[in-house]
């Protein structure tokens, strides 16, 4: 017999694949090839998050190098955003890379699980000493406000990658894969 833990840790990536996928085909899709394409991804989300509280029962989370950290909470060393941080680490001339999320944004929550937990992309950030800043929206702080703002927007996600030595940030798309993040930091070499 399967436990729920095992087939819902299984499903779940499954079913975040699949929904990436869907998004992915309805982006270049029109009409209603792109309806359907989008209620697919919709319900994959759904189907993947409703999951998440199985995922853990009865296992105990492999404990990473930080303190009561899981190996996914800690894929990226965050640290949170404030203007003045991003300040000091641009003055320094540091890549940053900062993502704007909430704890109720859907779309936040499968981009961190899809695109921004792999080791290839922690891997990536360390070799490039890529500064990463959480800017959590959840009660939407006006500091993070004024940040969407300058960009063009009205709520989350917001991905933003200043290269070291550039004047501008570089706005990544709001559905993410690890490739879009990995080809971002790539381009600026």
């Amino acid at each position: 017999m399967v436990s729920q833990t095992q087939s819902g840790a299984t499903f779940r990536p499954r079913t975040s694949a699949m929904a990436a996928n869907a998004i992915g085909r309805s982006q270049s899709a029109s009409g209603k090839s792109r309806t359907a394409g989008l209620v697919t991804a919709a319900l994959a989300v759904i189907a993947a998050l409703s999951l998440v509280p199985l995922a853990g029962a009865g296992t105990r989370p492999a404990v990473a190098a930080g303190a009561g950290e899981t190996a996914s909470e800690s894929a990226l060393a965050y640290e949170p955003f404030s203007a003045a941080r991003l300040q000091t680490l641009r003055d320094e001339n540091r890549p940053v890379f900062v993502n704007a999320t909430a704890a109720w944004c859907i779309t936040c929550l499968v981009n961190e699980k899809v695109a921004l937990s792999g080791a290839k992309l922690q891997q990536a950030f360390a070799d490039q000493n890529v500064a990463a800043l959480k800017a959590d929206w959840t009660n939407q702080d006006a500091e993070i406000s004024k940040l969407l703002a300058q960009h063009g927007r009205s709520g989350v996600p917001l991905y933003l990658y200043y290269p070291a030595g550039s004047s501008a940030a570089k706005v990544l798309p709001q559905l993410l894969t690890e490739s879009v993040v990995l080809a971002a930091l790539d381009s600026a070499h």
